[in-house]
């Protein structure tokens, strides 16, 4: 790997292959494993990763994964299918995403190539779609829609069993939009709960009026990895102290089981129901927000404070109900929520950096000492300009929102937030507006 060139694939033939120093992939580089179960990339029994060198919780250095983890990877590296046009004639490549109304496909030497949607056979069609192909155009249209009052998952959110091999501690299910495998068998009580809220909340995140699945479109089924024991999700990347954890180049969502509210039993994990789920909804919201939405003056306040917004959300029995009022989030923010299980306990008097400093902060101090703090104050920002700024129909988000799709990053992107007053005026008017709630913020301090 250290001779190819940008834009080689690089395939691994069936079996196993130790390794006794991190596996380095330069960058544009495609490394291709054989399949699930079949090329297994691990570890010398000498060779022990130094979790020291793990960044931030939400970008994991994924280089010191185990085996298990790697295993996933080889298995999801291409997703080739077979497809047939309108005229009866079939082809077999990947799909990639949706362009305006047209498909673009890779074949296997890596070659893309684009076609007209229409010109594939109805039965192709609706894989697209069911895929989450949606032209990007009429993805970003849902800016200026009303906000949803309620949301449920469209259609039968069932989960089905792929396979479960115990010899190999690889379990693999889906549901219409998720593929996830554990490292140990789940219960089908379990994997109901689970389909039907990983479904609604995708469903919740089509439907909120801010176009957050119009950048890359995900074109097969979300990925989310579980692992029985905490010391599995660390050694595969997980940071210590942490519930879970996104990684961003593989759109891939990291968590422990315990997280998730799951015990073990005789027949594996089943659901324990004095859990939350805020862990796993706040994980999945990272995984389908736009790339466009983690630049820098997002990344952060914005990144962090949308998939607060999402979790701190009533949901129940695959139904959210958005808090347009911020009731749920003042409970969220201030105490430990509506049901006196999760939140942030910050009190109704909150001190805060600058405006400006705060959102411009890079990741690494935002997720620092304070982090607790940061997404407390993140979700009452989100929620402010979501529903409280000017006339409660989210104008000037929308601005900050188009123009990080356009390329906007930094400062200059922070300019439709505060639409020219400042930022001093921004603090007042956000201030302001949450103490007829009852909180207290205080910036600068």
């Amino acid at each position: 790997m250290t001779d190819a060139q940008q834009g080689t694939l690089i395939e691994i033939g069936v079996g196993e292959f130790e390794l006794s120093a991190p596996l380095e992939v330069k960058a544009g580089l495609t490394l291709k494993g054989a399949g699930v179960g079949k090329t297994i990339i691990t570890h010398t029994a000498d060779w022990k990763a130094n979790p020291k060198s793990l960044p931030a919780p939400m970008f994991p250095f994924f280089k010191h994964a185990s085996a298990f983890t790697l295993l996933f990877l080889s298995g999801f590296v291409a997703e080739a299918a077979v497809w047939k046009t309108s005229q009866g004639q079939s082809f077999e490549a990947e799909f990639v995403r949706m362009e305006g109304t047209n498909v673009i496909f890779s074949m296997a030497d890596g070659r893309k190539f684009l076609t007209p949607l229409l010109q594939l056979s109805p039965e192709s069609q609706a894989v697209i779609h069911r895929s989450g192909g949606a032209p990007i155009e009429a993805l970003r249209s849902n800016f200026g829609r009303p906000w949803p009052r309620e949301v449920r998952p469209n259609g039968n959110p069932a989960c089905k069993v792929i396979s479960e091999d115990r010899e190999k501690s690889l379990y693999i299910y889906e549901s219409p939009g998720y593929r996830f495998q554990c490292d140990a068998r789940i219960t089908q009580d379990a994997l109901s709960n689970f389909a039907t809220l990983f479904e609604a909340t995708r469903a919740y995140l089509a439907d909120l009026p801010v176009s957050l699945m119009s950048g890359e479109v995900i074109a097969t089924r979300s990925k989310v990895l579980l692992f029985g024991e905490k010391e599995a999700y660390f050694k595969s990347g997980g940071m210590q102290g942490s519930a879970g954890c996104y990684i961003p180049q593989h759109r891939l969502v990291l968590i422990p089981m315990e997280s998730l509210g799951l015990m073990k039993g005789g027949t594996g994990y089943s659901r324990d129901v004095g859990k939350e789920d805020l862990v796993l909804i706040h994980e999945l919201v990272h995984q389908l927000t736009p790339n466009a939405y983690y630049s820098h003056g997002a990344l952060g306040w914005f990144s962090e404070g949308l998939a607060e917004y999402v979790a701190a959300t009533p949901y129940n029995t695959g139904m959210f109900r958005p808090d347009i009022y911020g009731n749920a989030v003042k409970a969220y923010v201030t105490a430990y929520g509506t049901d006196g299980k999760s939140g942030r306990s910050l009190g109704t008097n909150i001190k805060a950096p600058p405006l400006r400093d705060f959102m411009l902060q890079s990741y690494a101090s935002f997720s620092g000492d304070s982090a607790n703090a940061n997404y407390g104050l993140s979700l009452l920002l989100t929620h402010y300009f979501f529903h409280m700024e000017g006339d409660g129909k989210a104008r000037r988000i929308t601005e900050f929102l188009k123009g990080l799709q356009s390329g906007s990053s930094g400062e200059a992107s922070l300019e439709p937030l505060h639409a020219g007053g400042g930022f001093g005026k921004l603090e007042e008017e956000i201030s302001a507006a949450w103490a007829k709630k009852g909180i207290n913020i205080t910036f600068g301090s």
